[in-house]
């Protein structure tokens, strides 16, 4: 893939009625959104988007985004490698109306008023391919299987612990 940057902007009707073709990076740190749930900004996504026109009429993008971002695992609180690699196919709209008319193999991408800024529209993708719960898998993380099971081991034999309904047992008999 070229490693060359993205325009900022994009007009994707007229990209489409062109056929456009952009291949490029965009740095991971110029993403806000997105870099308030990684532990680290560093590095590039890199982009593909085809804009087309298929036969039914609808204006379309489709494309691939892949990086790796670094987020916290959830069970350890640790640094996990994540690789995205994500697959698109926008159906181009300029209603909320239209997005219900749109085939099931687009997603809907509303263009209103404005420009249709590059780094917002991979940005979004990003974000709706990240994990909900991050997690190393079970046998990579330091937490791992074992510590799971001596710490449920632990909070259930815990010596001296007193049963919170025992007050309730003696209620039960009178």
């Amino acid at each position: 893939m070229s490693k060359e940057r993205l325009p900022v902007q994009l007009d994707p009707f007229r990209f489409a009625e062109t056929g456009r073709l952009l291949e490029g990076i965009l740095p991971l740190s110029a993403m806000k959104r997105l870099g308030d749930m990684l532990l680290d900004s560093d590095g590039d996504v890199d982009v593909r988007l085809e804009f087309g026109i298929d036969r039914e009429g609808i204006h379309y993008i489709t494309g691939r985004i892949q990086c790796q971002v670094m987020l916290e695992c959830q069970r350890c609180l640790k640094a996990v490698a994540f690789e995205i690699d994500s697959e698109i196919a926008l159906g181009i709209i300029d209603s909320h109306e239209a997005a219900e008319l749109l085939p099931p193999h687009y997603e809907p991408l509303v263009i209103e008023d404005g420009p249709l800024f590059t780094r917002d529209l991979v940005e979004d993708e990003l974000l709706l391919s990240l994990p909900l719960v991050p997690m190393h898998p079970e046998n990579e993380c330091a937490v791992g299987k074992e510590g799971l099971e001596n710490e449920m081991h632990d909070s259930n034999s815990e010596v001296g612990r007193e049963n919170p309904f025992s007050a309730l047992a003696g209620l039960k008999t009178k």
